[in-house]
């Protein structure tokens, strides 16, 4: 949203360059040498840099409409740069011409951007059933479907996107039209730093090649570590990937069905637990000078933790045998706390999870294990940073205590 009013192309349409350990994975992920390549948003070339390096294309044609990040990029015989506005079909058409590439590749802008009919008009003949919502157009979801209309069958094609792409349900039509043309889909989740270690950001690698077989199964995964290696995958239907394309979807949707069929399975809200989050914001509690409990207090060892008797100022408190779990926060959606003695507020960052005395045993030892964080990691929800609802965690299912 902060990327609308401002003068800058690459701003405005919230780009971000592609780091170049990425780059070189993603190119990986496409196979053959001697292959014509294409990129719309090119940026400043490490994706064509890895190919370039990596893959001997035949040929590399990058389009850009910044010039001074186009100017950035390789200088190499086989691969050419031309400034252009993919967002405007009247002149990317003469300047692409008719022509087909075998390999398709991209980091394009992410997030929603206003754009005028001929731009509407252009993404409704590329693929009828998206919704549209006034003017404002998917950017990188518009990047994709501009490349792969030309990209030659057989062939194939890999892109960075944000989370819209796997997750919304608007993009059904999307996944749907590439999942029925392609012969094989991959999607693998990024770690949230793959791009800034300050920012946290939630985006896939989506590859896809064509060719005469008809599409079986869906592979979804996670990459992850220096050279982002696959580190957890499972395989989807093709209807399971319409729906979803997110490899975290899928491992929360089996591990609740699990769960769930096992005997003695119930749920939070079926042993009468609470679920209440804290009634003001950490910097508002210091304003008034109260103590509060905040996501940076977890413990980054061990569950405990002991407050003092704190004086009630009628805000939501935590005590002695309450549950303290994160709402909101990717790099603390993994922790937990017990309350173990005395009470203090707790800030709206945080969930107070409270249960009768005779189940609290048996959610407690739960809640509190490596599996149920993992529950609730599965759980969160977020393109940037995660959090949890309080329906999500009601519903949590709760063992038999083994």
């Amino acid at each position: 949203m902060r990327y609308r009013l401002t003068r800058s192309a690459k701003k405005k349409r919230a780009q971000v360059m592609t780091p170049p350990a990425l780059a070189r994975r993603v190119v990986d992920m496409l196979s053959g040498e001697r292959e014509s390549w294409l990129e719309l948003g090119s940026g400043t070339g490490n994706l064509a840099r890895a190919c370039l390096e990596g893959r001997n294309p035949a040929s590399y044609l990058g389009v850009e409409l910044d010039g001074r990040l186009m100017d950035r990029g390789p200088l190499d015989a086989r691969a050419g740069f031309l400034q252009g506005d993919v967002l405007s079909p009247s002149q990317l058409t003469p300047l692409l011409g008719g022509r087909l590439y075998s390999r398709v590749v991209g980091n394009p802008p992410y997030g929603m951007q206003a754009l005028g009919i001929e731009a509407q008009r252009r993404l409704a003949e590329l693929c009828p059933g998206i919704p549209q919502i006034f003017d404002w157009v998917q950017l990188d979801l518009y990047f994709m479907l501009e490349s792969l209309a030309r990209l030659r069958r057989p062939g194939e094609a890999a892109f960075i996107v944000g989370a819209p792409i796997a997750e919304d349900a608007r993009l059904v039509a999307f996944r749907h039209a590439l999942l029925s043309s392609a012969s094989e889909v991959e999607c693998f989740e990024l770690p949230v730093n793959a791009f800034d270690w300050k920012a946290e950001v939630q985006s896939f690698v989506l590859v896809a090649r064509f060719g005469k077989s008809k599409l079986q199964r869906v592979r979804v995964g996670k990459l992850a570590g220096d050279n982002l290696d696959v580190v957890a995958e499972r395989w989807v239907s093709p209807q399971e990937a319409t729906h979803r394309l997110d490899f975290a979807f899928h491992e929360f949707q089996a591990l609740s069905a699990s769960l769930r069929g096992a005997a003695g399975c119930t749920t939070l809200h079926d042993l009468g637990a609470s679920v209440i989050r804290g009634s003001r914001t950490r910097s508002q509690f210091g304003e008034m000078g109260i103590s509060c409990f905040h996501t940076s207090d977890f413990p980054q060892e061990g569950l405990e933790v002991e407050f003092g008797v704190d004086r009630d100022h009628g805000f939501q408190v935590a005590a002695a045998s309450d549950i303290l779990l994160p709402r909101v926060g990717t790099r603390c959606m993994g922790r937990q706390a017990l309350v173990t003695r005395g009470q203090r507020h707790y800030t709206e960052a945080v969930y107070r999870l409270r249960v009768p005395r005779k189940y609290h045993s048996r959610v407690a030892d739960w809640v509190l294990s490596e599996a149920g964080t993992g529950w609730r990691q599965a759980a969160a929800k977020g393109s940037c940073a995660k959090h949890i609802t309080v329906a999500s965690l009601i519903q949590m299912p709760v063992p038999v205590k083994s």
